[in-house]
């Protein structure tokens, strides 16, 4: 596993209030990569809509 899969899983448990190891045994692996589309998309959208704000100041 990847150091950021490794990441993402402690983010997502935090996230979900639960342990990686219930995690791992309660949620699918492709749910667990949708999440990450999920939050991926997510980021997107926060960085374009930052560059945005930030291109209609200047």
């Amino acid at each position: 596993m990847e150091t950021t899969d490794l990441e993402f899983e402690f983010y997502l448990a935090d996230r979900l209030g639960m342990t990686v190891a219930r995690l791992r045994r309660e949620m699918t692996a492709q749910e667990f990569m949708e999440w990450g589309v999920y939050y991926g998309r997510k980021a997107q959208k926060q960085e374009l809509a930052m560059l945005q704000a930030k291109s209609s100041r200047g």
